[in-house]
This record gives C-alpha cells, structure tokens and sequence, in this order.
C-alpha cells in the first residue's frame, strides 16, 4: 500500500493568497477614467492640449525664485549663443564635418580598406590617421563672386553649395586664416562702392545672355605668405588681357587704398640658416632688429594708419572670358595674366620638427636638409592649402628615403614645383621632376639657384605630363630607383598604371604614393596589387581640410 503524502500550506502562503484574492477583487471596483471624445463638452483637441502644456509649463517658470529664473535665462542664452555658432559651421560647406574630422565617411572607408591591404601582406604597420589644427589652416582659397540673393545688384563671396551653384557667403569662415577673410571684406566693401557687377552662374533665366552680360568679376583667389601674413590677391575678371576696363582700374585702385603693402624682401628667414647662425651676442641682436624690420609692412604714403590695414603682398588680375558654362576658375595661359604691383612670388619653407616633442605625435621627424629649400609660389601655379600639415608627409617620405641602402636616381611625376622633390636633393644621387603646368618650370629653376653649388647640377625638370613621361622616356625609368607620384584627385593616367603593372619598371625599389582622392586612390591600387608585382609597405592617412569629406593617402609600394 503507497503510502500518501499530504501537503500543508504555510500561515505566511496562506496570508499570500488571501492577499492575492484582495486585491483581485480591488481591482475589480477600479474603473479608468474616461478620455473625453469628439462632441464631449470636455474635449480638447491636439493644439489645445499642447498649448494647455505650454500654460502650465510656463506658469510653473514664473513661480522658480528669481536667482534660479536668472540661471535659467543665462543657461538658454548661452545654449542659444552656440547654436548660432554651430548653424554658421553647418551652413559652411567646408565645415561640415568639423565635430568629428577624423571619422568622416571618407575617411572611415579608407580605415577599413588600408588596414585589410596591410594584413594581408603581413605588414606590422598599423594605419594611423592625422590631423593638424582645426582651424586658421587653409592659406589658399578660390572664392566665387555672385549677386547677392538679398540684393541682385550687390556682391557676395563664398563658395558653392556641395553639387549646386548655389553660393553660400562665408565671410567669417574659420578654416581660413584671417588675411583671407579681410580680403573678402576688402574686395565685398568696394565691389558694393563701385557698383561691381558680379559674375551670374548660368540658369535658364541667363541662357540667352552674352558673355559680356554674364558680369564682371567672377572669381577672387587668396594664397596668404605664412611668414608675414601677406595677401597675395587675384581678381578674376570677365573681360580679355589688354581691353582698357575703367571699372576694373577704379577697383583695383581702391583695392590698394584700402590694403599696406608688404616689403618685397619681406618673408621669413630660411629655418636651417637661421640654426646654424653664428656670431656675438651684439651681432644677434642686430640680426633681430633687422628681421622685425623686415616683418613690418610699408605703403606708398607711410601714414600711420597703415597698421590697420590688411597686408597685401602682390596684386593679380586674370582676364577670364572663358564660355559661360565652363567651370575654370583661372586662364593659365600667360598672356591672361596681368602682374600689377608687389612680389612675382611667394617663398615658403617646410618646418620639418627637429625633436619628437616638437612635432605632432606620431608624425616623421627626418634629419631635415642641411641647408634651406626655397619653395615658389606665383598665383599661376598649385600650392597645398594646407601646407603646414602637408610637411608631415614630406617628412615622412624624406624619412623612408634616408633609409634606402644607396642613394637612389628619382623620378617624380605631377610635381608641381618640386615641393616634394627639392627637399628630397640631398637625399638622392638624381633627382628628375615633371610636370605639364609651364609655370612650374621656372619656379623649379628658382629654387635650384638658390640651392649649394653641388647640388644644383643634381636636380632637372621635364615639362610633359605623366602619361607623355612613361611613354616618352624609357630610358630615363630605365634608371629609376626611386618613383614619387603625386597625382590630382582624379588620380593616375591609364598609361602610368599599365606601366607599373606590365613589367617595364623593374628597377624601381620604392614607389611613393601621394593621393588627395581615396576613390582614385583604392582604384589604382587595386590594379596595382592585382599585377602580382607590388605590396603595400607602408601607408598612413592624413586630413588635410578638417571638416571636409577627404583624406590624403600617403602609401609606399614596393616589388614583391
């Protein structure tokens, strides 16, 4: 016989349950308010439930003590105060990406690509993304001039809204350094004295428009000398090289009233002479005298007032009466050039770090040149926006170069004016540099005269582009140990990439890299690695135009 087990509930399982049994039938006897409905005297709509909210919000405000109303009030200027600073870098198309420039969509792809290349060649390199100061960088700038949208028959200048004509006025912008943003006051202040015309994108409204009736100033161009600060200006003017333009006389004239001239020898001291300078402690003190002497700016007329005036180291006019549709924002061609007062140039000099510590973190610190490397920069030719931050990939390129068992025999292409190359010279036993600008040519030759008399017999220029090079001077690749490639951001010619993919490049053991568009960029390297006849060494990103979509891509390539 089982035996039969019996249960007991507890007092405290008991006392549970009973409670359970309460409150059930508690609840029985709960009876939700009813939502009043549409037609019921009591119902409010949507608008006025909000704004009874807003009443009660409000009248809770009125009772805070006045010390917690004050904080609160200085709380919502405050918060209003730096949204009208956000909203001013949001409507900037250059600053679009300012809060966080280093994760950028751009910027992220090129993270993931890179890191996956350098895996898979087993490569230790890690690629690390860089980035200078956030603002005041930009020393070069192409701003458009278009009416106004207030007033049709004043000017505005700023740039174009990302893939539109669309202008957005910057006149504050906080990428540019501050000579450029007085200079787009100077030149707004007499467009609007003078009754300028500007120069109207093309719509339909436009399209039966001749190019004379188009306008008269197009564009402005602004490369700042870092050193003095100085303003070398182009005015783009809708006209033809040597058509009298009383218009354009009168503002050119109130141009220089208003802007100091620079001294023609003003410009900053080359940083290796300035190191190696030796002398009495009287000498050095005269050195500085006359260096701050040379910084001052000077005009015509001395006038004390002059302090107050924007620096203008060179005026420029370029007649561009190109067809209404075109996008060119400069003629090139020489006789579109008109040189109207101050230097032919601006002199610039890399500042390589000499010390870790001087230098941002991570970046290259190679033993600079021993002696001073004049860089020239006439409106006529291209010069980085950024020069500051592109000295980082200069550095690190002259860094691996230094490395190399032997001095090699260099070829550059898309050179420029041998920004790159001149202070790669006494790293080398030759270097060749190209480019199809012929502007650059001459800018070239300059810097080499000013360089030591041994060197100067090491250094030549071609003036062809990168696809006439590869196909036009075997001979000269077939001694190239050394290959630098600087392409625009549409990147390499198809004739330069077959080349380095079909086997006619055996001599080269580094091929260098620079890329301003990643898209280029990852489509030229992955021809590259698809010929089984280069790996990637060594790559490394850097952002040149914080708050931009972009990154400059610095990558080493070397035979399998």
């Amino acid at each position: 016989m089982k035996d039969t087990k019996t249960t007991t509930a507890s007092p405290a399982t008991n006392a549970a349950a009973a409670s359970t049994k309460t409150t059930k039938k508690k609840k029985k006897h709960i009876f939700k308010k009813k939502i009043p409905q549409k037609g019921d005297p009591d119902y409010l709509s949507p608008t006025q439930l909000r704004n009874r909210r807003k009443r009660n919000a409000k009248k809770k405000g009125n009772q805070q003590p006045p010390q917690q109303q004050e904080s609160s009030a200085n709380t919502a200027a405050n918060n209003n105060n730096n949204k009208s600073n956000e909203d001013e870098e949001l409507k900037d198309p250059s600053m679009k990406y300012i809060t966080y420039p280093t994760k950028t969509p751009i910027v992220r792809t090129a993270t993931k690509y890179i890191e996956a290349l350098l895996q898979s060649s087993n490569s230790n390199n890690t690629f690390h993304v860089y980035i200078g100061p956030l603002y005041h960088w930009r020393t070069v700038s192409k701003l458009a001039v278009r009416p106004d949208a207030t007033d049709k028959n004043k000017v505005a200048i700023g740039l174009f809204a990302e893939n539109s004509h669309s202008l957005l006025p910057v006149p504050k912008c906080k990428a540019h350094h501050p000579s450029i943003n007085k200079v787009v006051e100077v030149v707004t202040n007499a467009c609007h004295e003078l009754n300028v015309i500007p120069y109207e994108s093309n719509t339909a409204d436009n399209e039966s428009k001749s190019e004379e009736e188009m306008g008269q100033l197009r564009y402005i161009g602004v490369n700042v000398d870092r050193s003095s600060g100085g303003a070398q200006v182009t005015l783009v003017w809708n006209g033809k090289s040597g058509e009298e333009d009383e218009q354009l006389e009168k503002l050119v004239a109130n141009i220089l009233n208003e802007m100091v001239l620079c001294k023609a020898e003003a410009g900053e001291e080359p940083p290796m002479k300035r190191q190696r300078r030796r002398g009495r402690r009287g000498d050095i003190k005269e050195e500085s005298q006359s260096k701050d002497n040379v910084k001052k700016p000077v005009s015509s007329n001395g006038s004390n007032n002059d302090s107050n005036k924007v620096r203008l180291h060179s005026l420029w006019i370029n007649y561009n009466s190109s067809w209404k549709h075109s996008n060119r924002i400069f003629e090139y061609d020489e006789s579109c050039w008109r040189h109207v007062v101050g230097s032919t140039s601006i002199t610039e000099y890399l500042r390589f770090p000499t010390t870790k510590s001087e230098g941002q973190k991570g970046v290259a610190n190679p033993t600079p040149p021993s002696y001073p490397v004049p860089l020239h920069f006439p409106p006529t030719v291209f010069r980085q926006a950024n020069l500051d931050s592109f000295t980082n990939i200069v550095g690190r390129i002259r860094e691996r170069v230094l490395q190399m068992d032997e001095k090699p025999f260099c070829v550059e292409l898309y050179g420029g004016v041998g920004t790159i190359a001149l202070n790669l010279s006494d790293a080398v036993s030759h270097i060749v540099s190209s480019d199809e600008n012929p502007n650059n040519l001459k800018c070239f030759q300059d810097s080499v005269k000013q360089l030591p008399a041994e060197i100067q017999p090491l250094l030549d220029y071609k003036q062809k582009n990168a696809a006439d090079m590869v196909t036009s001077e075997s001979d000269l690749f077939q001694k190239c140990d050394l290959l630098v490639l600087d392409p625009p951001r549409k990147g390499l010619e198809d004739e330069v990439v077959d080349y380095l993919c079909k086997g006619h490049c055996s001599s080269i053991k580094l091929l260098v890299y620079v890329s301003c568009g990643f898209q280029a960029f990852q489509r030229d390297c992955d021809a590259l690695l698809a010929s089984g006849r280069w790996r990637v060494e060594f790559a490394e990103g850097h952002v040149l135009f914080p708050g931009s979509d972009a990154v400059e891509t610095l990558a080493f390539f070397v035979p399998k």
